[in-house]
Parts: C-alpha cells; structure tokens; sequence
C-alpha cells in the first residue's frame, strides 16, 4: 500500500469498517449462532430486538462481513432490556491498526454495539442491563449506564424522570430477575 493510499484508508472513520444492523430473528440465529453459543453455551433467543456487528475489510463484498458481534433488546413496559451481548473474542486481531485505535477511543467493540443498538431504540426513558461480567460493566459505563444500586443492574437513564419514579422502575425491573 502507497503512503497516499494509507491517508486515505486511515482518515476513514471506524463506522466506514464497522457496521451494526438490526435483523430479524432468523436472520440473527443465522449470522450469531456461533457466536452467541460460544458466549452463553445456547442458541440466540427468540427477541423481537436483535443487533448484528460485522466487520467489513478493505475490499470486501457485503456478503463477505465477517461477524464480530451481537446484543438484543427486549421490550418491557415503555423501557428496553439489553442483553445478550457478545464480541468475537478474534475481532481485534482482523483489524488493522489504525482501525483498532479508532474502535479503542470509542471505548471497544461491545462499548459500539451497546451505543448503536441503543441509539436505534427510539424514544424510551431507559435501557437496563443485567451485567455480572467485569469487561462488559466497563463496556456498558462507557455507553452511558450507571449502577442503580442493585446487584448487577445497571441502567442508561436517555430521558429525565423524577426519583420516584425512576426507583420504581428499577423495582419492576429488578423484580424480573436476570434477563
């Protein structure tokens, strides 16, 4: 690669390299099958909220996107529930440097698909998560989630609501159990 072809490849930003999507669920348990029963040992769950991460190298066919990731969301009341989230231990390794600095100021792959995902939400007060994993609580504090005081519960608040109502939200939620 030529120095001026290099420029050009590095003043690209990671979303050019970096793709979420939301698909349906047959098209998830397709693309996310492995991956997702590598990470949890069961097949993807049936959601009506799915998000797919590839991974598209320089040159590469859209058929050709490699998975490097994947989340979903579930409705519950007028908030959603993450879940489900995933990176291809591997993923890094296939990027290019300059790509995997880029990817890193953005605080990593799983911090990108919980940002993207909930970007693609709509207008909810929140998103909680269950998160008992120590990567994935750093990933998710760097998406904009708080601790809510409860063990392994985390929430991003995307609208303001008075405190009375945001703890008895976070009771319903709790009371559901992990999701």
């Amino acid at each position: 690669m030529t120095s001026a072809e290099l420029r050009d490849v590095t003043a690209a930003t990671w979303r050019q390299w970096i793709d979420v999507v939301e698909v349906g669920d047959d098209e998830a348990r397709r693309l996310a099958a492995s991956l997702f029963r590598k990470s949890f040992g069961h097949p993807v769950p049936p959601m009506p909220r799915h998000f797919v991460m590839f991974y598209r190298a320089a040159g590469a066919t859209p058929e050709s996107a490699i998975v490097i990731g994947y989340a979903h969301q579930l409705p519950f009341e007028d908030v959603y529930l993450a879940g489900g989230m995933c990176i291809d231990p591997h993923a890094y390794r296939r990027l290019p440097r300059w790509l995997f600095d880029q990817v890193k100021e953005q605080g990593g792959l799983a911090t990108i698909i919980m940002r993207e995902s909930i970007a693609r939400l709509g207008n909810c007060p929140a998103v909680f998560g269950h998160v008992g994993d120590r990567r994935a609580r750093i990933s998710d504090l760097r998406a904009g989630f708080v601790d809510t005081g409860r063990r392994y519960l985390m929430v991003n608040w995307r609208k303001a609501l008075p405190p009375a109502e945001q703890v008895a939200l976070i009771e319903r939620v709790e009371a559901i159990g992990p999701f």
